[in-house]
């Protein structure tokens, strides 16, 4: 079952029982906004190039191509049903250069088996990756980022819970360009995977720095979050000679803790913290 709501001035479908994504939407009118407004923020140009891996319904890369409608936005879900949603929230907002692509990202061109519940199920959709055991396998194409980055792609999100050094192996090309923004997921629960992200960006001359979104913000949010709300954890890759203008903590070692306080993030004073 699906469920609506209205958030960033747009409707967005969601499945009704997702206890993350959706559910923020519904409940705050917003999803890691400090995401959002970090990618917008480096948008520059009025044409360019963001893709999203892990877009989900697609509730960062629908505002952002609704803020920059000269960009064209490139949305990559692998769970079928949320790409149909992600489609359907695109197609019925008018965000016409939004393209949805139904895929896993990964090493290499290949057919995959990706674990896909249902969307009528009680979960937070936001977690689903190929690390859930409790989950149907469904065959799924895996395309690179190598192949699928247009010319002039100036930003890439990465969220697929553990799986982004995969995803950074099929894109060795696009990084060592060292012409486009990164913002990677890296959490305390994927350490491995968190270290291989920073030693993948700091071997390629990236300065490569820390970066917490909370999914509600008590500045904008349609209500009050509670102190102790999530957030989405990440390491933000800069290419050399980009300033750090949000002046995002340093990641100084692969085997280092991200900052557990909201004041080591001195953007998050813009948003209530």
């Amino acid at each position: 079952m699906l469920d609506l709501t209205r958030a960033y001035d747009l409707d967005f479908l969601f499945p009704a029982s997702d206890t993350a994504v959706g559910a923020s939407l519904r409940d705050y009118g917003e999803f890691a906004r400090v995401e959002l407004d970090f990618l917008a923020d480096c948008a520059s140009g009025e044409q360019g190039a963001l893709i999203d891996v892990g877009a989900n319904i697609g509730a960062i890369a629908l505002p952002f191509a609704a803020r920059k409608r000269g960009w064209r936005v490139i949305a990559v879900e692998a769970h079928r049903d949320l790409a149909g949603v992600l489609a359907a929230n695109a197609f019925s907002n008018h965000l016409y250069n939004v393209e949805v692509i139904q895929a896993a990202a990964g090493r290499a061109r290949q057919v995959v088996d990706f674990p896909t519940p249902s969307i009528h199920g009680n979960r937070n959709f936001g977690g689903v990756g190929f690390h859930l055991k409790d989950a149907p396998l469904e065959p799924v194409r895996m395309l690179t980022l190598d192949e699928t980055a247009p010319a002039g792609t100036q930003l890439v999100k990465i969220d697929v819970e553990g799986f982004e050094p995969e995803v950074l192996a099929g894109a060795s090309e696009l990084i060592a360009r060292r012409e486009t923004v990164w913002l990677v997921e890296a959490t305390v629960n994927n350490p491995a995977a968190a270290a291989q992200v920073i030693e993948t960006f700091r071997s390629a001359g990236y300065g490569v720095h820390w970066f917490y979104a909370p999914f509600a913000t008590p500045r904008f949010s349609k209500r009050q979050p509670p102190r102790d709300v999530q957030g989405d954890a990440n390491i933000v890759a800069l290419p050399p000679n980009t300033p750090n203008r949000w002046e995002l903590p340093a990641v100084d070692s692969t085997d280092e803790r991200r900052p557990g306080t909201t004041s080591a993030y001195p953007y998050l004073s813009r948003y209530g913290y």
